[in-house]
């Protein structure tokens, strides 16, 4: 009796505490909703302001901790490891397809995938020992694949769906850094910033190719940064220290480029992010004007959006970009260590 008593209590015990468990679940601010567009009266709005996220904490009863933990990245309960950390640090690289978003955070070693329906939180931060150091950027295939590219560790990640670490290639480039998916010809687009190069992969990983390297000339790089395929499978690159953005058929053949340094709008300080809405309109993060810069397929500026600031609709050196099917933006605000989103109205 005292036997199935014991048994009793402990799987009582068991129970409460699993009912005590702490869910982590992203939280979407989307308190300025509507309130924020650009331009502004009396023009004609083509960008809304939807929400920010920044918490992906544990959803529990102690209430919100000091914004001073907040900015030190501690989860509650003391000082710990950044990748425990239950907010955004340093966001840099962002993808969005119909059931995630996946957040590569380097500042807190670590990627974020949510769940757009019940927000839960999966966090991936190595594979089978290795933690990851710096993961800059990731993309997710069809069949639910994540890829993540690690610069300091050089090497592109494979999880399944569910995060079990499938495999990792290195290639031949120098630091991996942006990574950019073409699903429908299941090609993978490695940016090598210090190689000066855009390595070809397979969704399995085998190299397919390269194009590029160090110059200034039509498909030439001087220090890459981030990539975006469009629904033409045409590769955009943000070529950050030419301050331009070229533009690649899917085989690796120059198109076009623009972009040149200068302080008035039109030009690029720092290309970051880069990305293209379904009508074909190429938007650039510039990190040193705080803004995201639209422009035509001529690369004539159309508009831009942002300033530096801690506000709704603010950037603090913003990064990486991603426009999903519906033309909503999304953008990683790195120092206000947030994912913001916008919607594209529509219009010329």
């Amino acid at each position: 009796m005292r036997s199935f008593e014991l048994i009793s209590a402990v799987s009582c015990f068991a129970l409460l505490f699993m009912a005590c468990a702490p869910t982590y679940k992203a939280r979407i601010d989307a308190a300025a909703d509507a309130g924020i567009v650009w331009p502004g009266k009396p023009e004609k709005p083509r960008i809304r302001y939807l929400w920010s996220l920044h918490s992906i904490g544990a959803q529990t009863a102690e209430g919100e901790r000091s914004y001073l933990d907040i900015l030190a990245g501690n989860p509650a309960g003391g000082l710990s490891d950044p990748r425990n950390a239950e907010m955004l640090l340093r966001p840099q690289g962002i993808y969005v397809d119909d059931r995630r978003y996946y957040i590569a955070d380097p500042g807190a070693a670590r990627v974020t995938v949510i769940d757009r329906k019940t927000m839960d939180v999966l966090q991936l931060t190595g594979a089978r020992g290795e933690d990851f150091e710096y993961p800059i950027s990731v993309v997710a295939a069809p069949d639910g694949r994540i890829y993540v590219a690690d610069s300091d560790l050089n090497k592109v990640f494979i999880f399944g769906e569910g995060g079990a670490f499938l495999s990792s290639f290195e290639g031949e480039f120098v630091r991996s850094s942006g990574l950019a998916i073409d699903r429908v010809r299941g090609v993978i687009y490695v940016v090598d910033t210090l190689g000066h190069a855009v390595m070809k992969h397979g969704l399995d990983g085998k190299r397919l190719g390269s194009f590029g390297k160090r110059g200034e000339a039509d498909g030439e790089f001087n220090y890459p940064g981030y990539a975006f395929v469009d629904d033409k499978g045409r590769v955009y690159i943000s070529d950050s220290l030419n301050f331009r953005v070229q533009i690649f058929s899917p085989e690796g053949t120059f198109i076009s480029k623009f972009g040149e340094l200068g302080d008035s709008y039109d030009t690029l300080e720092k290309p970051k992010g880069v990305a293209v809405d379904r009508e074909g309109h190429i938007y650039v993060v510039d990190g040193g004007k705080d803004m995201v810069k639209i422009f035509d397929r001529e690369g004539r500026l159309l508009l831009y959006f942002g300033e530096q600031g801690q506000k709704y609709g603010d950037f603090y050196l913003p990064t990486g970009i991603f426009i999903d099917k519906d033309n909503v933006i999304y953008v990683a605000d790195n120092i206000n260590m947030r994912i913001q989103a916008f919607q594209f109205l529509g219009g010329e």
